[in-house]
Parts: structure tokens; C-alpha cells; sequence
């Protein structure tokens, strides 16, 4: 399993490698919704967006719905969860990319087709929401020792506490500012730490997915509670006469 798992990652990256060389050449345009966004997360999702059009025009040829699209990624980062818990992360950080494309294009498909709804929104927050869950909790039953499981705990409530501030402080009126660790940033960091796994030994491989999991939960972590100062801030704000709502 390992040795099929290396050759899959293998040509996931052989393909990224030649993608990014014609991505070069071809420099397209920005996407709308990265229009502003500067960095190093922010180039790799204008290449994301841009190497998975081909898939977009394709679940729209088919007729997919946008909500059959957020259906679909939960299920295979579902699928990655139970990876995850047999120990087969290398497996398991591939389903999740696959996951998170299925994610990234679902608000790109209900755009394209004139479908956005808030009703769709509502269902894609919360599916993303039960989508972590289930990663971690595959993570908690396939990392060794109580440390790795308290690792996969610590992640998933810092995780969630990050969705629930943005939440609780928008419910009040507030936009919070977008910063910090947020479910790309987490996303990429699982990756990073479950897609070398196969690359070494059984006891390594674990190792590579509790760190991963441990630097979600301090970066998401610092950024629930960095989200919980500034929206605090604001309402106090509000509550003094200020606008409450940040620009």
C-alpha cells in the first residue's frame, strides 16, 4: 500500500510540476474572487483555479449542481478521514486534496450557472464544518499514543473555534477581518505533513501527521483568539456610537 500510494503522489506532483510550467506561460488572468489577494496562498489558488477550469467545464457539461458538488467533496474527505484512521495517510492527504478541489469549485460552479444562493452558502459552511470534523476525528483514531489523539483534538477545536468567532461576531454584526489560519491555510498544512508520509517508515509517518495536526491547532489557535480580541474591539466600538462593522 505504501508503494502504491508513493507512485500516486508521484504523479499528482509530476502533473502539478508540468501544470505550473504552462501556467507560467500562459499567465491568465486573475480570478475575480482573488482580485486584491497578495502572497504566496494567494498565487497557488489563482493556479488552482486556473489548472481545475478543465474540471469546472466538465461538471457543468455533465449538469452537476453546485450542492452536488459540496456533497461530493465531503464525501471523499470523508473517504480521507477513514484513510486516516487505518493509517494511510499518504492516501488520505490525496483524498483530501481531491476534497478540497470538489470545495474549491462548487462556489465556482453555482457562479458560472446563475445558482448562488444563500441557501447554498449556509449548506457549503456547514458541510465544510462537518468535513473537518471528520478528518480529525480519522486523524485521533489513527494517531498512536494519547498525545497524537490530543493532537487532532486540539486542531479540530481550534479549527472550529476560528469558524465559530467569524460566525458569532457576524451574527452580531460584525465583519471580522479576513487573517490568520483559516481552512485554505489548514488545508494546505495537512497536506504538507500527510502527502510525504509514505516517504518514510510506518512510526515516521504518524510522527509527520501529529505535527501537522499540532501546528493547526497553535496557528488556529492564536487566530480564534486574535478573531476574538478584534471583534470584541469592535462591538465595544459599536456600542460607543462607532460603526461597529470593520471596513
Amino acid at each position: 500500500m505504501p508503494g502504491g500510494a508513493r507512485l500516486a503522489i508521484l504523479l499528482h506532483l509530476v502533473a502539478a510540476a508540468v501544470s505550473l510550467l504552462a501556467f507560467a506561460v500562459a499567465r491568465p488572468a486573475v480570478p475575480a474572487r482573488l482580485a486584491g489577494r497578495t502572497g504566496a496562498l494567494a498565487a497557488a489558488g489563482r493556479w488552482a483555479y486556473w489548472i481545475t477550469r478543465p474540471l469546472l467545464l466538465g461538471a457543468r457539461a455533465l449538469g452537476l449542481s453546485a450542492d452536488g458538488l459540496t456533497w461530493l467533496g465531503v464525501a471523499i474527505t470523508c473517504g480521507a478521514a477513514w484513510l486516516a484512521a487505518q493509517g494511510a495517510f499518504g492516501w488520505a492527504g490525496l483524498a483530501l486534496a481531491w476534497g478540497s478541489v470538489c470545495d474549491m469549485l462548487d462556489g465556482e460552479l453555482a457562479r458560472a450557472t446563475g445558482t448562488a444562493t444563500p441557501a447554498g452558502a449556509f449548506l457549503d459552511s456547514n458541510l465544510d464544518r462537518v468535513a473537518e470534523m471528520a478528518l480529525f476525528g480519522g486523524l485521533v483514531l489513527g494517531l498512536p499514543g494519547k498525545l497524537g489523539g490530543a493532537a487532532a483534538v486540539a486542531a479540530l477545536s481550534a479549527s472550529l473555534m476560528v469558524s465559530y468567532a467569524r460566525a458569532r461576531g457576524e451574527g452580531l454584526g460584525v465583519a471580522c477581518p479576513a487573517f490568520g489560519l483559516e481552512r485554505p491555510q489548514r488545508i494546505v498544512i495537512m497536506l504538507g505533513f500527510l502527502l510525504p508520509a509514505p516517504f518514510v517508515d510506518a512510526e515516521r509517518a504518524a510522527w509527520l501527521a501529529m505535527v501537522g495536526c499540532l501546528h493547526v491547532a497553535v496557528g488556529a489557535g492564536i487566530t480564534a483568539a486574535a478573531r476574538v480580541v478584534v471583534i470584541r474591539r469592535l462591538l465595544r466600538r459599536g456600542a460607543d456610537g462607532a460603526p461597529a462593522v470593520s471596513p
